[in-house]
């Protein structure tokens, strides 16, 4: 996650326009500096190596985590509008470097879920979830093999 985190803040080419990336669901929505993207872990099934119930020396792992990206619209732009490119941007970022540096084997692209909501600002989210794979050893999960 940390990984990601970083891949989302460094900014870049294209980088919205004061974009604020957050590490876990810690913001509510109708106070966060828009445009935001929220970084949080959904689900992490492990499973043995080559389907081996004992005594495999790998375990595969499929990081599930949930992008939510976040936009506030206003009378001129509907907020799905406003959010499109930091949805794009964001996709373009994950897939620069899909092994992290070295650290996961790749990254699935999973569902998108939209929301909107009208408060004092016309704000809308769209939570994108990407699963990364890698291997640790069975023995020592926090090495990567």
């Amino acid at each position: 996650m940390v990984a990601l985190v970083a891949a989302l803040s460094t900014g870049g080419a294209g980088s919205p326009t004061g974009l604020t990336v957050h590490r876990e669901r810690t913001r509510p929505i109708e106070t966060d500096s828009l445009p935001a993207i929220m970084v949080y872990a959904e689900d992490d099934p492990p499973k043995p190596l080559a389907q081996q119930t004992y005594r495999a020396p790998l375990t595969e792992r499929q990081l599930t985590l949930a992008i939510e990206c976040r936009a506030a619209g206003s009378a001129a732009t509907p907020p799905d509008t406003a959010l499109d490119p930091l949805l794009v941007w964001a996709a373009a970022a994950v897939r620069a470097d899909e092994t992290f540096g070295g650290l996961a084997n790749g990254v699935e692209e999973g569902r998108t879920v939209w929301t909107s909501k009208e408060n004092d600002t016309l704000v809308a989210s769209a939570k994108w979830n990407i699963t990364i794979k890698y291997r640790t050893s069975r023995l020592d999960p926090t090495s990567k093999s």
